[in-house]
C-alpha cells in the first residue's frame, strides 16, 4: 500500500502524535509499504527521508491556533494532487480530518485518528472550543474509518455521536535500562529525582507539580524536561514559579540517551495533566520500570489499569501528599514499576497497534 500520514511538526523532533507516526510509519515500511509523511517547514532541520519514510514539508500560518488547519490545508492539496498518491490517508485530529470530504470526492480511502477531544484543551477561547466542534463534526461525517487512541474517548464519541470507533491505542517499546553517565551532567544521581517529561504546555499540568515539589520534604531533585513551540509565556510562568530553585531543572526537550537515563533512574515519575488522549511519554515511563503517579483523568487510569498511582486531578495539596506517601515506601515503588512494564508489554506493543492500522487500512479500501 502506498500510505500518506497527515500531519506532523517534525517527525523526529516532536512527541505524541509525531513519536506515534514515526514508531508506526517505520514498521509500515519495514513490512513493504510506501509512506510519505507531511510535516510542518517551521519545527526543525528538513529531512527528506528517515528510515525509509518519504517526509514533505509543507508551509503554515506559525501561531499554535493556525498551524494545524494550515499545514492541513497544503498537505491535503498536495496530496491530491501527487501523480503517486496514497492509497489510504491517515488523518491526525480534527484539524486535518476537516479535509477529509476532499479525499472522499477523489475516491481516496481516509482513516480519522483520534489523540485527544481538542475543543476540551484549556488553551481555546469558546470560539476556538466552537470552532474545533465544527471541524470535529465535518471530520466524523466524511472520513472512512475512525480511530481512537483510547476507550475513553470511543466511549465518549458513542456518547456524543451514536458512532463505533476502533480502539487502536499508543505504545511504546520495551528496552534495557543504560547505565547512567549522561545525567550526571545535570547534575542528577540515580533513584534522587522526580521526573516530568511532556510538553510544556498548560494543560499538562508542569505548574501543579512545581507548586506541589515546593511543599516536599525531600532529598530529591525536580526534572521538568519538555518544551513546546510558541508557548514562551506558559514557559516563562514556570520558571518564575520555581524561583530559582537550583533543585528544580528545566533540561528543554531530550532525545537520545538522555532521554533514556532519565526514564531509568528516576525515583518516581509524575504526569499530572488536565487532559489525555493515550499518553506516550506515560507508557515510555512504564516501559521502563517507573512508578508512576498520575492525575485521576479517565485517560490516564486507562493507561496505567492497577499498575501505578494517582491524585486528584488539578489538587496541589492532594499531589503533595500522595508524591510524599510515594517516596515513603521505596519497595511499593518497585513493585509498582515492575508491574508498569509488564502492563506495557501486555497491552501496548507498537508491533500489535501496527497490525491494527494495517488491518484498518485494508478494510477502508473495501
Amino acid at each position: 500500500m502506498n500510505i500518506s500520514f497527515l500531519v506532523v511538526k517534525h517527525l523526529m523532533l516532536g512527541g505524541g502524535i509525531e513519536k506515534y507516526t514515526r514508531e508506526v510509519a517505520s514498521r509500515l515500511v519495514r513490512r513493504g509499504h510506501t509512506v510519505t509523511v507531511y510535516s510542518m517547514k517551521h519545527h526543525g532541520p528538513a529531512l527528506i527521508t528517515s528510515e525509509g519514510i518519504r517526509i514533505v514539508h509543507v508551509p503554515c500560518l506559525q501561531r499554535s491556533s493556525t498551524e494545524k488547519i494550515t499545514a492541513g490545508a497544503a498537505a491535503a492539496l498536495i496530496e491530491l494532487f501527487r501523480r503517486d498518491g496514497a492509497d489510504v490517508v491517515h488523518l491526525h485530529s480534527v484539524a486535518i480530518g476537516a479535509f477529509a470530504w476532499l479525499f472522499k470526492l477523489r475516491g481516496i480511502s481516509t482513516v480519522l485518528q483520534m489523540h485527544g477531544v481538542e475543543w476540551q484543551r484549556s488553551r481555546w477561547s469558546n470560539f476556538g472550543r466552537g470552532t474545533l466542534k465544527f471541524l470535529e463534526k465535518l471530520s466524523i461525517s466524511h472520513a472512512g474509518a475512525l480511530t481512537a487512541v483510547s476507550k475513553t474517548q470511543c466511549e465518549f464519541y458513542k456518547r456524543e455521536y451514536g458512532i463505533q470507533m476502533s480502539y487502536i491505542p499508543t505504545g511504546a517499546d520495551l528496552k534495557d535500562s543504560p547505565p547512567a553517565l549522561e545525567i550526571y551532567k545535570l547534575g542528577l544521581q540515580p533513584d534522587k529525582y522526580i521526573l516530568f517529561a511532556s510538553r510544556l504546555v498548560r494543560e499538562k499540568g508542569a505548574h501543579y507539580l512545581i507548586s506541589a515539589y515546593k511543599q516536599l520534604d525531600t532529598d530529591c531533585y525536580l526534572v521538568i524536561a519538555g518544551n513546546a513551540k510558541g508557548e514562551e509565556e506558559y514557559k516563562d510562568e514556570l520558571r518564575v514559579l520555581a524561583d530559582n530553585n537550583p533543585r528544580i531543572l528545566f533540561p528543554g526537550f531530550v532525545q537520545g540517551r538522555l532521554i533514556d537515563e532519565l526514564f531509568s533512574h528516576a525515583r518516581l515519575y509524575v504526569q499530572p495533566s488536565e487532559i489525555e488522549g493515550l499518553s506516550i511519554a506515560l507508557l515510555e515511563a512504564m516501559s521502563y520500570s517507573n512508578a508512576c503517579l498520575v492525575s485521576d483523568i479517565p485517560e490516564n487510569r486507562e493507561a496505567i489499569g492497577d499498575a501505578g498511582l494517582t491524585f486528584q486531578s488539578k489538587n496541589v495539596e492532594d499531589l503533595t501528599k500522595q508524591i510524599q506517601k510515594a517516596l515513603s515506601d521505596p519497595k511499593k515503588l518497585i513493585e509498582t514499576g515492575k508491574l508498569a512494564r509488564i502492563r506495557v508489554c501486555d497491552f501496548y506493543s507498537w508491533d500489535t497497534i501496527t497490525d491494527q492500522l494495517e488491518a484498518a487500512y485494508e478494510e477502508c479500501r473495501k
